[in-house]
């Protein structure tokens, strides 16, 4: 089978200790399924790429049986999933921790990294978007050109984990690795650190300087498409509603890859990012997009912005 879309990136169970004190155990989580519920939100031709330990079914299984995902893009090639206590601050921001102990990422992220071998069997010349979840100058940015290869058309939206786009020492690795993908996504807090930005319209100019199309994720602000100098922005859907946002900002970033390349036109990027990560936070932990698909989810939830 071929997939007009990939989504790549890690595969996490978390432990959630949120700002109100309640827990959640033994949620899935992730860059990688949030990310695939933004495209299979409005497509079932997206694959689920992500590195797993031999209890990665024991966790996800259901889920990928509900929402009619291939296993085939699961490589089991760590000793466990990775699986960490998240802990939310009232401030929205956050920490998290491996519960196998403080060195287990650094010690198999060469095992864990998203690589042109995993990816190979889902490229082909169909191939329209590929969403990624890599650090700063990992060895998959030295194998781009071998993607573009294979699926001369493919289109490349980076998200940047936190670690690298607040280091100031990978701010240069950062820039050579934009220079080879198409689009990429921060959050705000993100793209403070990243430019040296004081405020938003600093925040603003800066991406418009560097001239690469960019997802700007703005929580419950909403987020921003900017590109050619020109500034898309769309508040976010319905916040006051929203049950649990973990994950939101991987959905949302995956469905501009998706409208970016779909949509009727650029400016309606921020509403397809919106509504597919609005659609997420009605769900604690990933979403059941097969019934978002069956049910026609977009085309209902596009009313809220046709009455605001």
């Amino acid at each position: 089978m071929t997939y007009r879309y990939i989504t790549a990136g890690i595969s996490i169970i978390n432990d959630i200790g949120y700002a109100d004190h309640s827990f959640a155990k033994g949620r899935l989580g992730g860059c990688a399924v949030f990310a695939y519920d933004g495209i299979a939100f409005f497509t079932d031709s997206v694959a689920f790429v992500s590195s797993g330990g031999e209890d990665f079914f024991d966790h996800y299984g259901s889920y990928f049986k509900e929402n009619g995902i291939s296993e085939k893009g699961i490589y089991t090639s760590l000793p466990h999933t990775h699986h960490t206590l998240l802990r939310y601050e009232t401030d929205g921001s956050w920490n998290e921790t491996s519960i196998y102990g403080d060195h287990y990422f650094s010690e198999q992220s060469e095992n864990n990294r998203t690589s042109f071998e995993k990816l190979k069997p889902f490229l082909s010349k169909d191939t329209k978007g590929l969403y990624l979840d890599s650090g700063a100058h990992e060895k998959i940015f030295d194998e781009i050109e071998k993607i573009r290869e294979t699926s001369p058309d493919i289109r490349i939206l980076w998200e940047p984990p936190t670690f690298s786009s607040k280091d100031p020492d990978m701010r240069e690795r950062m820039l050579e690795d934009l220079k080879k993908v198409d689009y990429y996504s921060l959050n705000l807090d993100e793209a403070a650190a990243f430019f040296q930005a004081s405020d938003q319209k600093e925040i603003l100019r800066s991406i418009i300087e560097l001239g690469i199309p960019c997802f700007l994720r703005m929580g419950d602000e909403g987020s921003s498409w900017i590109e050619n100098g020109e500034v898309f922005s769309l508040q976010a859907y319905d916040p006051e509603n929203a049950k649990d946002v973990t994950g939101c900002g991987n959905c949302s970033a995956a469905a501009s890859l998706y409208a970016r390349l779909e949509a009727p036109s650029i400016d309606q990027i921020p509403l397809y990012a919106n509504i597919a990560s609005g659609f997420c936070s009605r769900y604690e932990g990933p979403a059941p997009v097969k019934k978002a698909r069956d049910t026609h989810a977009f085309e209902k939830m596009k009313i809220y912005y046709e009455r605001s």
